[in-house]
């Protein structure tokens, strides 16, 4: 899809589809007021006829008036005004894009909307994201008849008088590579298990930083076993696909010798449960169980692409966790990278214990900050459903940072609790520590487990096992992988400065 932004009126853009945004009100907005008539006619009469509501993310189709190029016209709802808000134009595009591309057009314009607290930069930026995303197909297993490979190729973003084309094309211009890197994650995501295994994956990861010219190693088995990985050697023991861990580091210009960002992903390539196996319905999603590590993956590309004055540095734990011959057992002990011993009560809660390797190895870098997501609980999904993260950490303004991003994002998180009582649920009387707690309080329980191997360092947890794939299509969140958290993670790393050494979290 190529994006460009236009000063040409609406009436002359040459293109197939023309939408037009609306509020939810009886009348036209007041950008509307700038509408060749024939449109504002058309409109108008819709509105009054209520065929046309304004609702947040309706469509509504009608043949294109005497005297426009476009043939037809897309009205777009984006909910009411007083809500009015950058993710809304990510929305209306998302929308707006995929009916035009279900009905095989090829080139659609979008007038850019500012005002109402929304920048020319933004309103590009979240256009930008909301066409790429929303319009996102995996298709690489699907056989198609040529007709049915129509892609929206053209978009073009009308910019009216008075607004500054430069900073609408510079949004655009970060949203397009912030997009694109969610999109890669969303590829890592939706490919099938039987293709997507420790090796294979880190590869793919390996290949992007090489484009991206990000350092990058991947440690083998043979490594991990040397360097007191055991937890992520555990995990995969099972599998005749050994595990791999993978580090990223991006130094940015005027970063080098600062303190890193770290960002860790949880990457089981497959989930089965191992021993303690899961139902077999809908065991087929896990192969989402990745999602965190693809995450880390595209944030990193973004990050690289948009060349942050920033250090970032990415850990991803790959692993596939099957039952087997040599598959861990419950009651086995374990030992982890930071020397803690760990009881290994259900072999289906194994997302914490790659974690807990990667977490301690992060402490090697000396961190400003460490952030780490995970498909980890279902426990939050029953909690938030599938609208935010959960989010839990050590440092109040750590918290506050991605709660301020998140809200730039609308990659939305909430925060639970992780007091020191949370803590005792995964004592062990045989080791060190436990890898459930008693069924209360999931979510916490498996955040206070990951809390002992995070260090002193600010940390961060996001529970995202309710927003990483979605089961239908929802704006510019397509059915399958949602890639959620590189355009969060991505945020906080363009907006990052030192956090206040005094701002440790309650409890």
């Amino acid at each position: 899809m190529k994006i460009t932004v236009s000063t040409t009126p609406l009436e002359r853009q040459s293109v197939q589809v023309l939408a037009l945004p609306i509020a939810e009100q009886a009348t036209l907005p007041s950008w509307g007021a700038r509408w060749p008539a024939a449109v504002r006619e058309a409109v108008s009469r819709l509105l009054k006829e209520k065929d046309a509501t304004g609702k947040l993310n309706e469509v509504v189709a009608i043949p294109a008036p005497a005297g426009l190029k476009a043939r037809w016209l897309l009205i777009v709802g984006l909910g009411q005004l007083n809500d009015l808000a950058p993710d809304r134009l990510r929305q209306a595009a998302a929308v707006a894009a995929r009916r035009a591309q279900s009905q095989k057009r090829s080139s659609l314009a979008f007038p850019v909307i500012v005002g109402q607290g929304i920048t020319a930069d933004a309103a590009g930026q979240a256009l930008a994201e909301g066409l790429r995303l929303g319009t996102y197909r995996y298709l690489a297993f699907k056989t198609l008849k040529p007709e049915e490979r129509v892609a929206l190729a053209q978009v073009s973003l009308v910019v009216e008088r008075g607004v500054s084309s430069a900073a609408v094309t510079t949004g655009v211009s970060r949203g397009t590579t912030i997009a694109e890197a969610a999109c890669f994650a969303r590829d890592l995501i939706n490919r099938p298990s039987n293709l997507k295994y420790p090796q294979t994956i880190a590869a793919d990861v390996r290949a992007m930083a090489r484009r991206a010219k990000i350092a990058c190693r991947v440690y083998q088995q043979a490594e991990l076993v040397k360097m007191g990985m055991d937890c992520i050697v555990a995990v995969g023991q099972g599998s005749a696909h050994p595990p791999v861990f993978v580090t990223l580091e991006y130094v940015g210009p005027g970063a080098k010798g600062q303190k890193p960002l770290v960002f860790v992903g949880k990457g089981i390539t497959f989930d089965s449960g191992g021993i303690s196996i899961k139902p077999s319905d809908k065991m087929d999603l896990m192969k989402y169980d990745m999602s965190g590590g693809a995450a880390v993956a595209g944030a990193l590309q973004a990050i690289a692409a948009l060349t942050l004055p920033v250090r970032v540095v990415g850990l991803i734990p790959f692993s596939e966790n099957l039952p087997g011959g040599s598959a861990q057992r419950p009651g086995d002990i374990i030992r982890a990278y930071k020397g803690k011993t760990i009881e290994v009560l259900n072999t289906d809660a194994e997302g914490r214990l790659v974690l807990a390797d990667a977490l301690g190895y992060a402490q090697r870098y000396a961190p400003a900050a460490v952030i780490d997501l995970a498909t980890l609980t279902g426990a939050c999904v029953v909690a938030l459903g599938h609208y935010p993260a959960g989010l839990l950490s050590t440092h109040a303004g750590l918290t506050q940072r991605l709660k301020e991003a998140a809200e730039r994002t609308h990659e939305r998180v909430w925060e639970l609790p992780l007091w020191p009582e949370y803590t005792e649920h995964v004592r062990s009387e045989v080791a060190d520590l436990k890898n459930v707690g008693d069924g209360s309080g999931g979510t916490i329980t498996a955040a206070a487990f990951l809390k002992e191997f995070a260090g002193d360092a600010p940390w961060a947890h996001l529970d995202i096992a309710g927003v990483a794939w979605a089961d239908k299509d929802q704006a510019y969140l397509v059915r399958g992988g949602t890639g959620f958290g590189v355009r969060l993670l991505t945020e906080l790393a363009a907006s990052w400065k030192p956090l206040p050494s005094t701002a440790k979290a309650k409890g």
